[in-house]
């Protein structure tokens, strides 16, 4: 999904490959080759954004951020210079909504007025899309979207950083919705309902899809960063090494003891807190409408044990994403990085596979 208007303002004929994830904790860029049967990965990597920089999707240092993106993009040299970027958080609103139209040039003549119905801010504050859910069915009262408005100071913001490094800004999606793309280029179709989950440093989005359609999304204001500050708290260490015990372990197994205890109790609240959204779009669904399935990513989904701890509270079979599966991977780049990798690399995946999937 993207901004029909933004695209258009940007270019809409052209179709970028450049998956350009621009997190709070990291810069991820994938670049694929090939086409709908066939696709390689052509080049990957990812850079650490310095702490505070990027807070709740405002990019509070400009100038540091474009830095390291340049430094990025000087490593990995992408061929292509139109990109895909995403947003979430607080400056996205994202709602299921039946519009009394069933053309959807019309719903896109008149969705700036159903909008300002909807949207919590001024409307001449955001950019405002929809997703037709259903283009098949269509109910009797209208035609059933996804709106989608996105405030304009948070996407210019991005659209210039963008533009500082060098590259072309084409399409701006939303973070959920990129990632049920990745999906579906990973794995195809399913027949049965499958929960998306990617935690990310600040946020987490989830998005219910099936064949391909996204039938529920959400953001949730948790993440890894979160994670880090209850092992500081818990160790009385800094956040750096915090951040690295996280990650790494620790051969000191008192201080392991303690890290294990805080990880297992905040991951334990996340999985409530995802088992009280997948309740609520099962309270406005029919059976057969039920998720069966769990896949997880980001970054805190390398999380030892994670995945059976969410098995046990959700109550759904949980599995690591690899949003690569399946790719051929270009010479130049290693195997084992792109396993290391790539459950974060969900987003900017799902980014990358716009063009291909067109």
């Amino acid at each position: 999904m993207k901004f029909p208007s933004l695209s258009r303002k940007w270019g809409q004929r052209q179709r970028p490959i450049l998956g350009l994830d621009i997190g709070s904790h990291s810069i991820k860029i994938v670049e694929l080759s090939g086409n709908n049967t066939s696709r390689t990965i052509r080049c990957i990597g990812r850079a650490l954004v310095p702490p505070q920089a990027i807070v709740d999707g405002l990019i509070k240092e400009p100038d540091k951020v474009a830095e390291i993106l340049k430094i990025l993009l000087d490593n990995l040299r992408p061929k292509v210079k139109y990109a895909a970027t995403s947003i979430a958080g607080y400056s996205v609103i994202v709602k299921k909504i039946i519009v009394p139209y069933q053309d959807e040039d019309e719903i896109e003549r008149n969705l700036i007025f159903k909008a300002e119905e909807y949207v919590p801010f001024e409307i001449e504050e955001v950019y405002v899309d929809f997703h037709v859910l259903d283009g098949k069915r269509k109910k009797s009262s209208g035609t059933e979207i996804f709106l989608v408005a996105a405030k304009r100071k948070i996407v210019d913001e991005y659209a210039v950083l963008i533009q500082e490094v060098g590259l072309s800004p084409a399409v701006v999606d939303v973070d959920a919705f990129a990632l049920g793309n990745a999906f579906e280029g990973a794995f195809g179709l399913l027949a049965e309902p499958t929960v998306l989950v990617d935690i990310g440093a600040q946020k987490t989005n989830i998005n219910i899809i099936l064949q391909g359609t996204s039938l529920f999304a959400r953001d949730m204001a948790f993440g890894g960063a979160q994670l880090t500050e209850a092992i500081q708290e818990a160790t009385g260490l800094e956040y750096l090494d915090a951040e690295r015990i996280k990650i790494a372990g620790s051969g000191d197994m008192a201080i392991m003891k303690e890290v294990t205890l805080a990880c297992k109790g905040l991951c334990g609240v996340w999985a409530a807190e995802i088992k009280k959204a997948i309740d609520f779009y099962k309270a406005n669904s029919s059976t057969e409408g039920y998720p069966t399935q769990l896949y997880a990513s980001g970054g805190s989904a390398f999380l030892k044990g994670l995945d059976r701890l969410f098995d046990d509270i959700i109550g759904l079979p949980v599995k690591i994403f690899n949003p690569l599966y399946g790719f051929t991977i270009d010479h130049g780049i290693e195997p084992e990085y792109i396993s290391s990798v790539a459950p974060q690399m969900a987003v900017a995946t799902g980014l990358a596979l716009r063009t291909l999937t067109k």
